[in-house]
């Protein structure tokens, strides 16, 4: 799980992370904050709500002024399914979606749901500013006959199976290169 904050007029990077080894005795976390890397065990078993709130009580809490100066979150979301075609601000309606799409995505959707309620639960007053970003709104707009497969078209219809595409994310940040 990785995470990081940074000042999205200059681009510069105030912390950065990454969270592994969930739900096993080597949960982890390591951050760099300040030039300065860091690491520590999250505790046998520890989960995404762990890391968070280690992000939030321990890392955050170590300059509280960088809590302060959030104006916004952005959450990564792997599969938002056919619905969703560029970012969005998260509602109610934007988390059912995602739920919606996590049988395209199980390994990642209710993490990222995980992710969106310890953010609205830590910082309340950024309720309206926490976005979702999917990788697969980029792929949006291939045609029909580059999405479907050979396969029964009803299995799209009733059960959308198509091609969604992956890393769009990725693929739209290089793209103007």
């Amino acid at each position: 799980m990785p995470s990081s904050i940074f000042d999205a007029v200059n681009g510069e990077e105030y912390l950065s992370g990454l969270a592994e080894c969930f739900h096993l005795p080597e949960a982890r976390i390591k951050w760099k904050m300040d030039g300065n890397k860091q690491e520590a065990a999250l505790g046998a078993g520890a989960a995404h709500s762990e890391a968070l709130n280690f992000i939030v009580n321990t890392i955050l809490a170590q300059k509280p002024e960088l809590s302060a100066q959030l104006t916004a979150i952005g959450h990564r979301i792997v599969h938002g399914g056919e619905k969703y075609t560029s970012s969005v601000v998260i509602d109610e309606s934007v988390i059912q979606g995602i739920k919606d799409a996590a049988s395209f995505a199980p390994l990642h959707n209710p993490a990222h749901l995980i992710g969106i309620e310890e953010a609205l639960k830590s910082f309340p007053q950024l309720k309206d500013k926490n976005v979702a970003v999917f990788d697969t709104a980029f792929h949006q707009t291939m045609p029909e006959e580059s999405y479907l497969y050979a396969l029964p078209y009803n299995l799209y219809k009733e059960h959308g199976i198509r091609r969604y595409g992956a890393h769009g994310t990725s693929h739209f940040t290089v793209l103007p290169m």
